[in-house]
């Protein structure tokens, strides 16, 4: 965490107590971003009813909408900044203030002049209380609860979109739109007081941040931008003059804002690099922006798409929007999922907006002349596109919020909000009663296929591609298949269609299935070799004057580890070598090995003889057993010992299997060693047992280490891997070389060995001389 974001987390973690963390402090922040989901869905609801009341005329409602949008987008801005320099505190205070005043205008409109400036303050205002909501929450919330935090708060605005839609039904059986447009400022009015007891109260830096230029350049341009979406014709995305609009418009942007020149670009990488911010900072806003904007086109689309299918259908605005809520209860079951998950973005974007496009793509199937099934399935299809669209926006969001930097908070914190309105601006321009006109009722074709595209792209650069292009490849190719088995008029009936998405979906579902899969295996793979690495530390190339090679393979292997064991420790009283094998393999054993070794390397240091470290071992696991109530725990083992300058190895067998000598001319031998009782149970004496066995090791010699897996290694008749006759092939006779040849034989000999294998080869050899130069 930042220093200064550390700083503001301890306040808001200290002000838990006056409600910046509890229950009310989360109700609080909800209910203000329900302001900014539920207003905007009000005002494009109520507005023709509106219209008809006070005598506003088509183009008017157009330019009430697009004013709507610009007042929008112009309140975030100016909010942002207003955080920054007074705190967003203040901000939410006075947004509240002005959210009263705009709707006491709205709702005593008798005139078009009247009832636009109302809804342009309100929209403004609400856009403040969200800019500064944004804003605060990582102060108001710990770090590690945001991912939560934002999962729950869109379950609850899903709740609250949802409650708006049935206050707009009961609005609209009424005939009053006052008795809907009166919810803002009544939330307003209500959340004023409890904002002073769950606010904090930051103190204004001293100077406040500068306004970049590109800030001050930027922000109008894309005010104007979110006008120009708004305003532009549902049926003309092609048409020549909206085109040239949005290109003077992205041209001025580039312009004003040239990557090279930006002086906000060169700051914030200043404040990155004083704060220390990871480099994924601008990619985290980046996505939070395309999140954003997808989830304000895909839900403004939905709705317009649901209103003129289900017209076509029979249906009526109400049925519409009883389908619609589908949309909320998706939203809803989305952020719990993702608050309960933890799903991360990428695997959320993937399954989340592959589904959402499918959903939308398959929305033609509705059946005709029965509005009600219509109605039914599309509220079906609207969980769904809900669901997609909203799962990997808690993840992106989150990412987003611990992201925002501690200086330019609120500039930062507008993009998100900013984005979604933008997306919506895309779609919503045109009344309800326009969009249903006969003369666009055709070419809602254009919309549908032009969501798809945008939730598919989104799926593709926000999650992963593998899943789009497996959805997109499905469904393709069930096409093509229907299509050259019958005749094409068949693959466009409605339920081909349905069928063509579904098995897309399939497809999709089996890759995504297939990644989360790899990547929990990618995790054990990596939790089984961090294991394998604490427990069973890599042998050194070389001890003292022994040169040594080592290899470990469990019979198991997404474990990393089983039940044999083994380990080299440079003592005062000579290199030490132990190598074993526990009963049972696998997870099992993996606590005896851990202790057997833990006991190795403490008492290898302490202890003068091969003896006593051997009773010490036999002790511990003893020990063990009896805390485990095995009475049949125990371990075979070979402990070995060289001194500095001798040409010998002092050699205990506990139980093990004995070593092989490979000499010169390929000479391979057992070693013949007295047997004790294996490890653990309690039977070694220092005083009875006998001294170790003294073994001549000549510098052309190689003694060879190992566990039954090997040697009990069998093949397809059941005959066990002829290991002495194996190392007698060997090319060369370097422990390195002895081992490889040893395992690319028993590769051949068996496809899968049932046992864990461990393996030491050693040789004495001088130190080479050091020359400088590392070695090759």
């Amino acid at each position: 965490m930042r220093p200064t974001q550390a700083r503001e987390g301890s306040r808001g973690a200290g002000s838990e107590g006056s409600g910046g963390g509890t229950g009310l402090g989360w109700s609080v922040l909800v209910t203000g971003f329900t302001l900014g989901v539920l207003a905007p869905t009000l005002h494009n609801a109520t507005l023709p009813r509106a219209a008809a009341d006070i005598g506003i005329d088509a183009p008017g409602q157009d330019i009430a909408q697009v004013l709507v949008v610009c007042a929008s987008l112009a309140g975030l801005f100016w909010a942002g900044r207003a955080v920054d320099v007074r705190g967003a505190r203040r901000v939410v205070l006075w947004s509240l203030l002005g959210t009263c005043a705009g709707g006491l205008l709205l709702l005593s409109a008798v005139g078009p002049v009247t009832y636009g400036v109302g809804l342009v303050v309100e929209s403004a205002s609400i856009m403040g209380v969200v800019a500064g909501y944004v804003a605060s929450v990582p102060v108001l919330h710990l770090t590690g609860r945001l991912g939560r935090v934002v999962g729950v708060s869109f379950a609850a605005l899903a709740v609250a979109l949802t409650a708006g839609v049935a206050l707009v039904l009961a609005a609209d059986e009424t005939g009053n739109w006052r008795m809907a447009e009166a919810l803002p400022p009544l939330l307003a009015a209500g959340l004023f007081l409890p904002v002073f007891r769950t606010m904090v109260e930051e103190p204004r830096p001293t100077p406040p941040p500068d306004v970049s230029t590109a800030f001050k350049v930027g922000c109008p341009v894309v005010v104007l931008l979110g006008g120009v979406l708004q305003a532009a014709p549902l049926r003309s995305w092609l048409d020549a003059g909206v085109v040239t609009l949005l290109g003077v418009t992205l041209a001025v942007l580039v312009v004003c804002c040239p990557p090279g020149r930006a002086p906000f670009r060169v700051r914030l990488r200043q404040r990155r690099m004083e704060a220390r911010e990871p480099a994924e900072a601008d990619s985290r806003v980046g996505a939070a922006v395309l999140a954003g904007g997808v989830w304000g086109f895909g839900q403004s689309a939905l709705a317009t798409l649901l209103l003129v299918l289900l017209t076509e259908r029979g249906g009526a605005q109400g049925e519409s929007l009883v389908a619609w809520t589908g949309f909320g209860i998706g939203f809803a079951l989305a952020g719990v999922y993702a608050a309960r998950s933890g799903i991360a973005a990428r695997p959320a974007a993937a399954l989340g907006l592959t589904l959402a496009a499918v959903g939308v793509a398959v929305l033609p199937v509705l059946p005709h002349r029965h509005s009600t099934v219509a109605t039914v399935i599309a509220a079906l299809i609207s969980v769904l596109v809900g669901f997609g669209v909203v799962l990997p926006q808690v993840p992106v969001v989150t990412r987003y919020l611990v992201s925002l930097p501690a200086s330019g908070r609120g500039v930062t914190a507008t993009a998100y909000p900013a984005s979604v309105v933008l997306g919506g601006a895309a779609v919503t321009g045109i009344p309800y009663e326009a969009v249903i006109s006969p003369s666009t009722r055709g070419d809602i074709q254009e919309l549908l296929w032009i969501t798809v595209t945008v939730l598919a792209l989104a799926a593709v650069v926000l999650g992963r591609s593998a899943v789009a292009i497996a959805v997109a490849g499905g469904a393709v190719a069930q096409y093509v298949l229907v299509t050259v088995i019958s005749e094409n008029r068949y693959a466009q009936r409605p339920l081909s269609l349905a069928a063509f998405a579904v098995t897309g979906v399939i497809v999709g579902l089996a890759v995504w299935t297939r990644g989360r899969q790899g990547e929990r295996l990618a995790r054990a793979l990596a939790a089984a070799t961090a294991l394998q690495q604490a427990v069973l530390r890599p042998l050194p190339a070389r001890a003292g004057e022994l040169e040594i090679a080592g290899l470990y393979r469990p019979a198991t292997a997404d474990t990393g580890i089983g039940g044999d064991f083994y380990d080299v420790a440079q003592t005062p009283f000579g290199t030490r070598i132990l190598i074993g094998d526990v009963r049972g393999k696998g997870l099992q054993a993996v606590q005896i090995v851990a202790d057997a070794l833990g006991c190795f390397r403490s008492q290898a240091h302490e202890t003068t003889g091969l003896t006593e470290l051997a009773a010490r071992l036999d002790r511990h696991l003893a020990r063990a057993a009896l805390s485990r109530q095995d009475s049949e725990l125990f371990a075979t083992a070979l402990l070995l010992e060289h001194r500095e300058g001798s040409d010998h190895l002092d050699v205990l067998n506990c139980g093990h299997l004995p070593p092989l000598a490979v000499g010169p001319g390929h000479e391979a031998r057992e070693v013949q060693l007295p047997a004790l009782l294996p490890l653990g149970f309690g039977s070694l004496d220092p005083d009875t047992v006998p001294t170790p066995v003294r073994l001549k090791l000549a510098d052309d010699t190689v003694l060879l280490l190992h566990t039954d897996g090997l040697s009990e290694a069998r093949d397809a008749s059941g005959a066990f891997y002829p290991v002495i006759p194996r190392l007698r092939t060997a090319p060369t006779i370097r422990p390195r070389d002895l081992i490889t040849h040893l395992m690319t034989g028993l590769a051949q000999w068996t496809h899968d060995s049932a046992d864990d294998i461990a393996l030491i080869a050693l040789t004495t050899s001088p130190e080479p001389p050091h020359t400088g130069a590392p070695s090759p």
